[in-house]
């Protein structure tokens, strides 16, 4: 393992119950699925398991459940060895997304619940030793506390003369989340809500997010995976590069690639010490791996090496 400092993964966890169907179903159909499972999901979540499986050490920070429902991903969590102890309880039960995958298109169908469960606070932030990271990575939700908690890493990497990094994971409610991106480091931005936008290319994103970000302070690194386009990044210092992506003969699961992207990069940046483009680009290989086989588990095969 490596000596590396830990990644804190902040954000939420739930229950996929995913079943994989042949094709898309009809409207008001009874059918068998060809097959079916649950996994843990959320986006931070799934970072957490995809740095597990690359070799990083790295703990979990979000709102956990009594509930018996929640117990199948408390235990899971524990099997992969993602820490967990500072993460609040609640009595409430957890989210859990509803997942349709169909082979013959190779999309997937995500349908959420989630009941008002409660998320983590600033207070429950606070109470974390930031000692022990090197890295601390962020959802874009929650804004008012997640900017309390980025900013206290900001004033404790002033404080301490530490470098904690800290990035972002932007994938919805652009107008709400848009100054999360100032105190970041690394920006990684969705197509989808690119799309959204009216952003037509991963340059065009990458431009339009950091002409958002205030003259007076240091920029952050953009970072706009564009599927089977590759990925386009921004420097702070305004250079840009695009990599192109890794093709694969047969698309099985594109369940997590988004997050799978998102645990590459921070692999190849800490752990490897690699430069923004050969980053990028080993995030690719491993979303691109990701989507050739059902959960992560295959994902150890990819090492920056080879």
């Amino acid at each position: 393992m490596s000596q590396v400092k830990s990644v804190l993964c902040v954000g939420c966890t739930v229950i996929d119950f995913v079943t994989i169907n042949g094709s898309y179903p009809k409207e008001d159909t009874d059918r068998r699925c060809l097959d079916g499972f649950w996994q843990r999901g959320g986006n931070a979540s799934n970072v957490s398991t995809v740095l597990r499986v690359l070799g990083c050490k790295v703990d979990f920070f979000g709102m956990l459940s009594r509930s018996d429902a929640f117990r199948v991903l408390l235990d899971d969590l524990c099997k992969r060895e993602i820490g967990t102890k500072d993460c609040p309880f609640t009595e409430r039960d957890p989210p859990f997304s509803s997942v349709i995958l169909a082979q013959d298109s190779g999309t997937r169908t995500i349908i959420h619940c989630n009941k008002d469960y409660p998320q983590t606070t600033y207070e429950d932030f606070s109470k974390i030793n930031l000692a022990q990271y090197g890295w601390v990575h962020f959802e874009a939700r929650n804004t008012p506390h997640t900017l309390k908690m980025m900013q206290s890493i900001r004033d404790y990497n002033q404080r301490t003369g530490q470098g904690i990094i800290i990035s972002l994971d932007f994938e919805t409610r652009y107008e709400q989340n848009q100054e999360l991106c100032a105190p970041c480091d690394f920006v990684v931005f969705s197509k989808e809500l690119a799309g959204q936008l009216g952003w037509k290319t991963p340059r065009q994103s990458c431009v339009e997010l950091a002409a958002k970000i205030p003259e007076s302070g240091p920029k952050p690194v953009f970072i706009c995976p564009w599927g089977s386009a590759g990925a386009g990044a921004l420097d702070a210092n305004g250079n840009y590069y695009e990599m192109s992506s890794y093709k694969q003969d047969k698309v099985v699961d594109t369940l997590g690639a988004g997050d799978s992207f998102m645990a590459g990069f921070i692999y190849a940046t800490l752990e490897g010490q690699r430069s923004l483009a050969e980053s990028v680009d080993f995030a690719n290989r491993v979303a691109s791996h990701k989507i050739t086989g059902f959960g992560y588990e295959h994902i150890s095969q990819l090492g920056l090496s080879n």
